[in-house]
Protein backbone atom coordinates (compact mmCIF):
# COMPACT_ATOMS: atom_id res chain seq x y z
CA UNK A 1 0.00 0.00 0.00
CA UNK A 2 1.13 3.37 -0.58
CA UNK A 3 1.68 6.11 1.90
CA UNK A 4 -0.28 9.42 1.15
CA UNK A 5 2.47 12.25 1.13
CA UNK A 6 2.83 16.19 0.96
CA UNK A 7 0.09 18.09 -0.30
CA UNK A 8 -2.30 14.75 -0.67
CA UNK A 9 -1.63 14.80 3.03
CA UNK A 10 -3.17 18.44 3.65
CA UNK A 11 -6.23 17.82 1.02
CA UNK A 12 -7.25 14.49 3.34
CA UNK A 13 -6.59 16.56 6.32
CA UNK A 14 -8.60 19.40 4.98
CA UNK A 15 -11.57 16.27 4.05
CA UNK A 16 -11.93 14.96 6.77
CA UNK A 17 -12.16 17.99 8.65
CA UNK A 18 -14.86 19.07 6.10
CA UNK A 19 -16.88 16.13 7.13
CA UNK A 20 -16.11 15.78 11.14
CA UNK A 21 -18.99 17.50 11.89
CA UNK A 22 -22.61 15.37 12.60
CA UNK A 23 -24.59 17.26 10.10
CA UNK A 24 -22.51 17.42 7.47
CA UNK A 25 -21.67 13.75 7.93
CA UNK A 26 -25.57 12.81 8.15
CA UNK A 27 -25.71 14.95 4.73
CA UNK A 28 -23.18 12.42 2.83
CA UNK A 29 -24.80 9.36 4.52
CA UNK A 30 -28.15 10.63 3.38
CA UNK A 31 -26.67 11.53 -0.10
CA UNK A 32 -25.28 8.11 -0.54
CA UNK A 33 -28.27 6.32 -1.01
CA UNK A 34 -29.69 9.45 -3.55
CA UNK A 35 -29.62 12.99 -4.94
CA UNK A 36 -31.63 14.81 -2.06
CA UNK A 37 -33.36 18.57 -2.03
CA UNK A 38 -32.80 21.11 0.45
CA UNK A 39 -36.21 20.35 1.77
CA UNK A 40 -35.80 16.81 1.43
CA UNK A 41 -32.41 17.25 3.33
CA UNK A 42 -34.14 19.18 6.10
CA UNK A 43 -37.38 16.72 6.81
CA UNK A 44 -34.44 13.80 7.02
CA UNK A 45 -32.35 15.86 9.32
CA UNK A 46 -34.56 17.36 11.14
CA UNK A 47 -31.64 20.17 11.06
CA UNK A 48 -33.45 23.99 9.83
CA UNK A 49 -33.23 25.20 6.48
CA UNK A 50 -31.03 28.19 7.47
CA UNK A 51 -28.48 25.78 9.10
CA UNK A 52 -28.69 23.08 6.49
CA UNK A 53 -27.90 25.58 3.82
CA UNK A 54 -24.85 26.76 5.57
CA UNK A 55 -23.73 23.50 5.67
CA UNK A 56 -24.33 22.66 2.28
CA UNK A 57 -22.85 25.78 0.66
CA UNK A 58 -19.71 24.76 2.19
CA UNK A 59 -19.55 21.33 1.56
CA UNK A 60 -19.83 22.43 -2.11
CA UNK A 61 -17.50 24.64 -1.73
CA UNK A 62 -15.49 22.07 -0.23
CA UNK A 63 -15.95 19.92 -3.17
CA UNK A 64 -17.95 17.18 -0.97
CA UNK A 65 -21.22 17.66 -2.82
CA UNK A 66 -22.36 18.86 -6.34
CA UNK A 67 -25.55 19.83 -7.68
CA UNK A 68 -28.11 19.96 -10.37
CA UNK A 69 -30.92 22.22 -11.16
CA UNK A 70 -34.46 20.45 -11.84
CA UNK A 71 -37.36 23.15 -12.63
CA UNK A 72 -37.15 25.26 -9.77
CA UNK A 73 -35.32 22.48 -7.31
CA UNK A 74 -31.92 22.35 -6.62
CA UNK A 75 -31.09 18.32 -5.97
CA UNK A 76 -27.87 17.80 -4.27
CA UNK A 77 -25.44 14.57 -4.34
CA UNK A 78 -22.29 13.50 -3.79
CA UNK A 79 -19.22 14.72 -5.67
CA UNK A 80 -16.87 11.56 -5.96
CA UNK A 81 -18.07 7.95 -5.48
CA UNK A 82 -15.10 7.35 -3.11
CA UNK A 83 -17.22 9.25 -0.39
CA UNK A 84 -19.78 6.41 -0.62
CA UNK A 85 -16.40 4.16 -0.31
CA UNK A 86 -15.71 6.58 3.17
CA UNK A 87 -19.23 6.05 3.95
CA UNK A 88 -19.20 2.56 4.01
CA UNK A 89 -15.93 2.21 5.85
CA UNK A 90 -17.29 4.44 8.97
CA UNK A 91 -20.45 2.68 9.10
CA UNK A 92 -18.31 -0.78 9.37
CA UNK A 93 -16.07 0.52 12.20
CA UNK A 94 -19.05 3.05 14.24
CA UNK A 95 -22.01 1.82 13.45
CA UNK A 96 -23.53 -1.58 15.75
CA UNK A 97 -26.56 -2.48 13.72
CA UNK A 98 -23.91 -4.15 11.36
Amino acid sequence: MESIEGKDIQAAAEGLKAIAHSTRLEVLCRLQKEPMTVNELVEATGATQSNLSHHLAKMRAMGLVTTERQGNCIHYSLAHPGYSDLIQVLRDIYCTDR
